[in-house]
């Protein structure tokens, strides 16, 4: 599992860095550019804080934070005996994740935000990646491992 590990990782980061590439060659700041009128545009901003664009200020303690996260993630994964493919799967997206937000804010200055949903603040690959590894481990941690469902496990 840890040759996936490191395999998904890279997967994210690079299609998190390739989509902000082609998004920042493609449009203008603040230029938009639909692909589901209405629903799903192409918005190209920039991000110095955290998500919501908020404590940008403190662009440079999020990049120390982030890579903190990152390497914690990678010690905590690397000293499982036998990680499992959820495990795995989550463990390549935060990482992943928190490195594509890393690579910006060390090249830039700033996190490159292009995924506009029109009803949510624009946002990237990496922080989608961030978001999915944050509920599967929600769900595979307090749903699948709540009382209820051991007892449901139990009975199988």
């Amino acid at each position: 599992m840890k040759g996936w590990f490191f395999a998904s990782t890279l997967l994210v980061l690079l299609a998190d860095q390739a989509s902000k590439w082609w998004m920042q060659w493609t449009l203008s700041p603040g230029q938009s550019m639909p692909v589901v009128p209405g629903v799903l545009h192409f918005t190209l901003s920039f991000n110095s804080g955290i998500a919501f664009g908020l404590f940008p200020q403190f662009g440079k303690l999020f990049l120390w934070i982030s890579l903190a996260i990152a390497a914690a993630v990678l010690a905590y994964y690397l000293h499982l005996p036998a990680p499992s493919a959820s495990t795995t799967a989550i463990a390549s997206l935060l990482t992943g994740g928190a490195l594509g937000n890393v690579a910006d804010r060390l090249r830039l200055g700033h996190v490159v935000d292009f995924i506009d949903l029109r009803v949510f603040p624009v946002f990237n690959l990496a922080d989608t990646a961030v978001t999915c590894a944050t509920i599967l481990w929600i769900v595979k941690h307090w749903v699948f491992s709540s009382p209820a469902a051991q007892d449901d496990q139990a009975g199988c």
